[in-house]
């Protein structure tokens, strides 16, 4: 029984004429979904005394010219959609040779390249079941079994897709091991157990032929002095919080390793080489959640938190964090919490290579008055600056820090004052820390098939994702507010994104930059000096 698992090429969207893509494209990002599946999946098998040969597939990482797939107009432009990665055909041999093709997918803007790659493997090979799962395709079933797709799998599929390949090889229905329903000739299987990860086996990264072109990350080049081969990882699942842009809600109550289960999975990366983790998990540090009454919902959770970044330093790994971290919990009880920084925080940059961390994602979200009303998590604006300055003094240097636009009451006046707080704030870190770099993500607000904001806000879509699902991007408003178009609002988010980072951009994500000449700009290794 052969099964291969696919990441189908990836996308990119460019307006007519212009020589860069308005979103990021970072296909030597390290991929955790697949190689996370193939390790729970091969274990249940074994179990189960299923033979089963897997293997993985990256089509994002091979050469081949970027190839035109489709068109929209976007205010009064056309946006060309892009595939990257190997041409479909190239993959004609592996699909023959295979009984189960899974191919995963989170992302809407994907889904239209998901679903060709897809249909072609499908053609290249009949007798294959084309097997999807992922977070678009959770929320969007329906329209992938319409799309090329023979079964979808929703929520943790670690189980599932082995009860999938175990009756593809004993012939027995589908529906007798997994709960189901069918639409037309599809199979939609409806969340297996939830995981508990103290049993999850390592990542199968056996499965990957060269690990060491894994060497980018979601938030750019790192410093020139972090070293390949690097991994993403999730010491959790879940999340405390609930926010309504959010997907993380749908996969259920919060879930986390304790210290001596992640030791496993560090000896593991250490043995295969890894020298760079990127914590890609939902919310590190839901593990100190507290209650309304200010205790702790897990005792150990922050003893748990600081052994585990104290056995990254053991082991002399460099980090990130790449999701970021719902940094207001430095500052829970009042005073800012310093051990815990310090632990997260630490680095060692005196020899030839980074140890320890080296940047964090700050979630600003919404930087308007009362930003808890908005979510939750969010602080105020002099607390969240407090927080900061204390991660510069821990001698944090690349720090990334993620802004919206596009709430409901944005208009111009508000747009200037979420601008006027952001230089506020780069300000006062470069006064703090002249050496560190300073980066913002300002992001279109977006909908997400599947999150609170879709249930409720998709009739003002000004695009069928059917149709379109590329729009669906935090690089392209898809929406207007009350006061602003869909196409003003991506106007604004140019407009903060250059008054915040200017050159900044071509060394970070090299995307679209009007009128600056970044077609022509060369997309740097980060150096150390760089200030922001």
């Amino acid at each position: 029984m052969r099964v291969t698992l696919f990441y189908a090429p990836y996308p990119g969207q460019s307006f007519r004429d212009e020589g860069t893509t308005i979103s990021p494209v970072r296909v030597r990002n390290p991929k955790s979904a697949l190689v996370t599946l193939a390790a729970g999946a091969r274990a249940y098998l074994r179990e189960w005394g299923v033979d089963a040969e897997f293997r993985i597939v990256d089509t994002q990482v091979d050469a081949g010219e970027p190839e035109h797939y489709a068109s929209f107009a976007y205010g009064p432009r056309t946006v060309d959609c892009i595939r990257y990665g190997g041409a479909f055909e190239n993959y004609a041999d592996e699909a023959r040779a295979a009984d189960v093709i899974g191919i995963s997918n989170n992302f809407t803007n994907s889904a239209r390249v998901v679903t060709d790659f897809a249909k072609f493997l499908k053609k290249a090979n009949p007798d294959a079941l084309i097997v999807g799962g992922g977070m678009d395709v959770t929320a969007r079933p329906e329209w992938y079994l319409a799309n090329g797709f023979d079964v979808v799998i929703q929520l943790e599929g670690e189980q599932t897709f082995a009860r999938v390949v175990e009756a593809r090889a004993t012939g027995r229905p589908i529906e007798e091991s997994v709960l189901s329903r069918r639409i037309g000739d599809g199979i939609v299987i409806m969340g297996g157990p939830q995981l508990n990860l103290a049993e999850l086996p390592p990542m199968a990264l056996d499965l990957i032929d060269d690990l060491s072109i894994y060497d980018d990350t979601g938030e750019g080049q790192p410093p020139k002095t972090v070293r390949a081969p690097f991994t993403c990882f999730e010491t959790s699942r879940g999340c405390y919080r609930t926010c309504s842009f959010c997907a993380t809600p749908m996969r259920g109550h919060y879930r986390y390793m304790k210290p001596d289960v992640v030791r496993r999975h560090f000896d593991y990366f250490r043995s295969v080489g890894i020298s760079n983790i990127l914590f890609q998990e939902d919310n590190t540090l839901s593990r100190i959640q507290r209650s309304g009454r200010g205790t702790l919902l897990h005792d150990s959770g922050r003893e748990d938190t600081l052994e585990i970044f104290r056995i990254a330093r053991e082991y002399e790994f460099s980090w990130e964090f790449a999701n970021g971290l719902e940094f207001g919990k430095f500052l829970d009880l009042g005073e800012v919490d310093r051990e815990l920084m310090e632990t997260l925080f630490w680095n060692d940059t005196s020899g030839d290579r980074w140890v320890g961390c080296y940047r964090v994602q700050i979630p600003l979200e919404y930087l308007g008055d009362e930003p808890t009303q908005k979510f939750r998590k969010l602080r105020p604006f002099q607390e969240q600056m407090r927080i900061i300055t204390s991660m510069l003094d821990l001698g944090v240097r690349y720090l990334t820090f993620n802004m919206l636009i596009g709430h409901d009451d944005d208009d111009q006046s508000m747009i200037d004052m979420y601008l006027d707080r952001c230089l506020e704030l780069k300000d006062r870190l470069v006064e703090a820390s002249p050496e560190a770099t300073n980066y913002f993500n300002v992001f279109n607000r977006t909908l997400l098939p599947g999150t609170a904001d879709f249930r409720k806000k998709a009739d003002r879509l000004a695009f069928d994702i059917e149709q379109t699902p590329e729009v669906i991007s935090v690089y392209l408003s898809p929406m207007p507010s009350k006061h602003l178009s869909y196409y003003e609002l991506f106007e604004q988010r140019l407009r903060l994104t250059e008054a915040l980072n200017g050159s900044l951009i071509d060394q970070y994500d090299g995307i679209y930059r009007p009128g600056s000449g970044a077609d022509e700009a060369p997309v740097a290794r980060l150096d150390a000096r760089v200030a922001g």
